[in-house]
């Protein structure tokens, strides 16, 4: 059993299909050998079928050093300025985190090594609790998320040794 091509009926298969192929990529390679000399849009109709086309041409060398040619680059949106962000030598971290829920207050265990405690910054807002604190060149900096209902007063902090234990209690 043979299939016929829909177009112009001719068996698609065996010896026909190859020489059907063979004539298409005869028809490929006349397109590119005048490559040059095709313009870089264009729109073609035949059968009732239609074929738009845009492409741009650039040398091997162009392509491996990433430029595109004149034509094809296209003029860039206009982005608004943004400000560059000031390069620093601080390193910033998150400090090592344990908690404890021991009945009627929440403690918070942090590893903030060489820090003083008049560089630690503790303070609840809401639902977050915030830990920054500084040592030479360290900053540690870190948000904990605690449920509205469990916190209570403010933070109570005892500085022990690098490790910093941080108290709330808990609302009644």
């Amino acid at each position: 059993m043979t299939r016929k091509d829909r177009n112009d009926n001719e068996d698609v298969t065996g010896v026909a299909g190859l020489e059907k192929i063979a004539r298409g990529l005869s028809n490929l390679f006349n397109v590119l050998a005048d490559f040059d000399n095709l313009p870089r849009r264009g729109r073609h109709e035949k059968d009732g079928r239609v074929m738009e086309y845009s492409f741009g041409a650039r040398t091997l060398r162009e392509a491996a050093e990433g430029r595109v040619a004149a034509e094809e680059e296209a003029p860039a949106p206009e982005q608004p300025r943004r400000r560059a962000a000031k390069r620093t030598t601080v390193e910033m971290l998150e400090p090592v985190t344990d908690m404890f829920d021991e009945g009627n207050e929440l403690v918070f265990l942090f590893e903030v090594p060489g820090v003083e405690r008049e560089d630690i910054r503790c303070i609840l807002d809401g639902d977050i609790l915030l830990l920054e604190a500084k040592s030479g060149v360290r900053l540690y900096r870190k948000e904990t998320f605690i449920e509205e209902k469990l916190a209570g007063n403010a933070p109570q902090l005892n500085l022990r040794n690098g490790v910093l234990e941080v108290r709330l209690a808990k609302q009644s």
